[in-house]
């Protein structure tokens, strides 16, 4: 038997993370309801009213009701629970049972949900009416389509500077956007992919100094563009080559919390002494008003 029959396997010691995102990128750009709780909590809004034009002497008045609607915000609860048996620790040897990566982990996945419970009712079905439960879909009229062009032949397209204005337009005549929301602490926002970042930073205007800022230069991204803030999310929609992207005014915007993440490490007797280290969160989220939210659709 020769050396090489004696060549040993060397194992770190310390646990690696693997690639993934890490915290809710949506969250902080939405209206947040905290300590929500009941199986459903309505948000009531108080309609435009118009005057009417006065042509009689002395009529009758008139009196008409408020007008007045709510949206119903429902919640969804998750929980993920993982388990380490009593002598795991003593089998992994010089590696320690991965207990605050599990925790860490936990809270990441944690984040990631949010989005998409976020996005899922942005994009989807959203409820009203005196029960919350009349359906209110996303409307056509509020989408750029994905062949959208100002001038020319229609062409499928990435996301352009083209959909960028068509989409700040429709903001601006629903009144959604206007000189005072940013004053008012309010802020638009696009979230998309990265095929679509880099559909931006093909375009001269967006990397030219006299359109961009430095730093989206030297960082290698778009930050905030034509007054969007601009985030990524690999979770919108991507179907048959086409990726849906969407933006919307933060008021616009409502995310509950029925409960916020919490963790719970427990040993488990009636499991032999298990280690369970369990996490939940409950939440939900809604439109407030179509007129607060795009859907730009884009060639991917």
């Amino acid at each position: 038997m020769d050396i090489t029959s004696n060549f040993q396997n060397k194992y770190s010691n310390k646990w690696g993370v693997l690639l993934q995102q890490k915290v809710s990128r949506i969250k902080e750009f939405v209206t947040v309801k905290t300590d929500c709780s009941g199986k459903v909590v309505f948000h009531d809004q108080f309609g435009t009213l118009e005057f009417e034009e006065k042509t009689t002497r002395k009529g009758t008045t008139k009196v008409d009701d408020a007008p007045t609607d709510r949206r119903a915000l429902h919640p969804k609860f998750f929980h993920k629970t993982i388990g380490y048996d009593e002598f795991d620790g003593t089998k992994l040897g010089d590696l320690d049972v991965p207990v605050s990566q599990t925790i860490e982990g936990l809270r990441f996945a944690a984040g990631r949900q949010m989005d998409k419970v976020m996005l899922d009712a942005f994009l989807g079905t959203c409820y009203t009416g005196e029960n919350g439960t009349t359906a209110v879909t996303f409307p056509t009229a509020q989408t750029v389509a994905k062949n959208f062009v100002e001038s020319g032949t229609a062409e499928d397209t990435g996301l352009t500077l083209a959909k960028l204005r068509r989409a700040l337009q429709m903001f601006q005549e629903n009144e959604a956007w206007n000189d005072d929301s940013a004053g008012m602490g309010d802020q638009l926002v696009m979230a998309c992919s990265s095929a679509q970042m880099m559909n931006l930073l093909q375009t001269t205007e967006v990397t030219s100094r006299d359109f961009a800022d430095v730093k989206a230069l030297v960082e290698g991204k778009v930050d905030s563009f034509m007054g969007f803030k601009f985030l990524r999310s690999e979770y919108l929609p991507l179907t048959s080559g086409t990726r849906t992207c969407l933006a919307w005014v933060k008021s616009r915007a409502l995310f509950g919390l029925w409960n916020d993440f919490k963790v719970k490490v427990s040993i488990r007797d009636d499991m032999e002494e298990t280690l369970q280290i369990r996490a939940k969160f409950g939440c939900g989220a809604t439109r407030l008003e179509e007129k607060g939210f795009v859907k730009v659709l884009c060639k991917q």
